[in-house]
């Protein structure tokens, strides 16, 4: 549960500018929230987002994220990206999630 809870909170500093809560945060991330806000959670301790060298890279992560192509990564979306860099990673989050049953091969 802590690891969704870290997952949700560096989703929510993007959404919407991370300006704490308000009308911009609609449970998405649109690639102009991403661009602005990939650096703030480069230390959030995914992999995921570390090495993010500069916006065009940026981009290619959003691209990543958005697995359906709709232009917007949704939590869910958001939380599967994080999962599958973990364990592609073999860190020991990676290690945990495929322990507990989280990480479909």
């Amino acid at each position: 549960v802590v690891l969704y809870a870290a997952m949700f909170d560096a989703f929510s500093k993007i959404d919407g500018g991370g300006s704490g809560r308000d009308a911009n945060d609609d449970k998405r991330i649109e690639l102009d929230e991403f661009l602005k806000g990939y650096e703030g959670v480069a230390f959030h301790g995914f992999v995921a987002f570390q090495n993010i060298p500069d916006k065009k890279a940026a981009k290619e992560v959003f691209g990543k994220m958005d697995d359906n192509g709709g232009g917007i990564v949704l939590l869910d979306e958001w939380c599967t990206f994080i999962k599958n860099a973990e364990v592609e990673a073999k860190t020991p989050v990676g290690e945990l999630l495929i322990e507990e049953g989280e990480y479909d091969e």
